[in-house]
């Protein structure tokens, strides 16, 4: 899943295993702007990752896979000192909001998948969610599978 985290971000996270919800986390921060540029996944030269200013508070990426471009509506939340990335993706008319850990060190960017299967039930509402990530989130194995990005 490690090789293959930055294509499912393409394929609209329709078969990820990263924590899915039809409840957004509170989008009540600014972007981070160590996040915006280009990034890389080094095994995947074909792939690249572009993340841009949406307003003041969300980023759109931009993701090239095989002469193909697909955009994601997102934004970031900083929950007990960790980064995550609240997308937002439309499978069938529907919206679903994917969770995806982040970390910025100078020019790499650690992308971590939130592990699905700590959620025991679905979430009724967007403090239920929140509570999960306050509850959850210092858990060793609450982010898996992390991809290395590398900034061009």
């Amino acid at each position: 899943m490690k090789k293959y985290a930055l294509s499912l971000i393409i394929l609209f996270l329709v078969i990820s295993c990263s924590l899915e919800s039809k409840f957004s986390l509170p989008n009540d921060e600014n972007i981070n702007p160590e996040l915006i540029g280009e990034w890389y996944n080094e095994k995947e030269n074909d792939e690249k990752l572009t993340i841009i200013e949406h307003g003041k508070k969300t980023y759109k990426l931009l993701i090239k896979s095989k002469e193909k471009i697909d955009e994601i509506i997102s934004f970031s939340k900083t929950i007990k000192g960790f980064g995550i990335m609240n997308l937002k993706t439309d499978y069938k008319n529907k919206i679903t909001n994917v969770f995806y850990g982040f970390k910025v060190k100078g020019n790499t960017l650690m992308v971590y998948e939130v592990n699905e299967k700590l959620r025991n039930k679905e979430f009724k509402s967007q403090t239920e969610l929140l509570e999960f990530f306050n509850e959850n989130i210092n858990r060793e194995n609450f982010f898996i599978n992390p991809t290395e990005l590398i900034r061009k």
